[in-house]
């Protein structure tokens, strides 16, 4: 128990003393800027994923309910009305394949991003001779993790459609135990949810070859920071007055504080995986398409 004890705190102090090291707050920053541009075309595309197998205004409206549990009433709000401001033109053939262009152009952005963000943390760089073949690459990974979302948005509707009717149907003729017991089960799937989400991210964007036991390590310590970190982050924004003093862009800067405060714990997280890997003897590799780099301080000679 001692040794486990020391051995994680050594891992933390590491990842920390990186942490700050990469200047997260500047990745940090870049990466919500580009998420809140990204927001409206990941959306349509999850929901119009989703929408194949369920009505689209009720997928909307998961969506939605999942957005206010995760970041609260006004950014669930300011999303909202990015998404119905987002629209693809039907004036011609042309100006709608610009539209999809724009859509999933702007809808990918903030994985290429993070992307960029992840490799520098685990200093891994594209091999100059195939970065327009790495760029095409990235936004078809990317489109593909825009949607991924909108599985998952299915299966956290399916969850929920499940215990509303087991409700109907079986609870009330059950004890509240029970019911309390199928709302815990419904949490773990969610938590759950984000637990898949960092670990995909972790294992699939960067341009990296990692063991999934590293991954899933640090994608479940992110996890566990995020779901803390919420509560603390949503009472800041619950009782700070940003909406008094941003006036009508109050909604959109508890938006881009919620985003930032996740990215900065994604990027955390990416951190302790490579301080893990590292500690445990194993070292997080350079795919084919990338190289590992190395950030060396030289002082001006004399």
């Amino acid at each position: 128990m001692k040794y486990f004890f020391k051995k994680w705190f050594q891992i933390f102090k590491g990842a920390v003393s990186r942490f700050f090291q990469d200047n997260p707050w500047k990745h940090g920053a870049a990466t919500a800027f580009f998420t809140i541009f990204s927001l409206p075309g990941m959306a349509i595309i999850s929901i119009t994923v989703a929408s194949y197998f369920y009505e689209d205004t009720v997928v909307r409206e998961q969506l939605i309910t999942q957005i206010k549990l995760l970041m609260g009433d006004a950014s669930a709000k300011q999303i909202e009305d990015l998404m119905g401001q987002a629209y693809i033109s039907d004036a011609g053939i042309f100006l709608k394949a610009v539209g999809i262009g724009t859509l999933i152009f702007s809808a990918t952005t903030v994985f290429v991003s993070l992307q960029d963000s992840l490799n520098y943390i685990w200093r891994i760089k594209p091999k100059p001779k195939k970065e327009a073949i790495k760029f095409i690459l990235n936004r078809l990974l990317s489109l593909a993790m825009v949607v991924s979302l909108g599985f998952l948005i299915l299966v956290s509707l399916l969850a929920d459609t499940l215990i509303t009717v087991l409700h109907d149907k079986v609870f009330t003729v059950l004890p509240d135990s029970i019911y309390f017991l199928a709302q815990s089960i419904n949490l773990l799937i969610s938590i759950s949810l984000i637990l898949l989400i960092f670990a995909v991210i972790y294992k699939v964007l960067p341009d990296a070859t990692l063991k999934w036991r590293d991954v899933w390590i640090g994608a479940f310590i992110t996890t566990l920071l995020f779901v803390a970190g919420k509560f603390g982050i949503g009472y800041y924004l619950g009782t700070s007055n940003l909406n008094d003093t941003y006036g009508a862009a109050g909604s959109l800067v508890l938006l881009l504080t919620w985003v930032y405060y996740s990215i900065i714990i994604l990027l955390l997280g990416a951190q302790i995986t490579y301080v893990h890997a590292k500690h445990m003897g194993r070292t997080i590799l350079p795919n084919s398409n990338a190289v590992a780099i190395k950030l060396e301080e030289v002082e001006r000679e004399r």
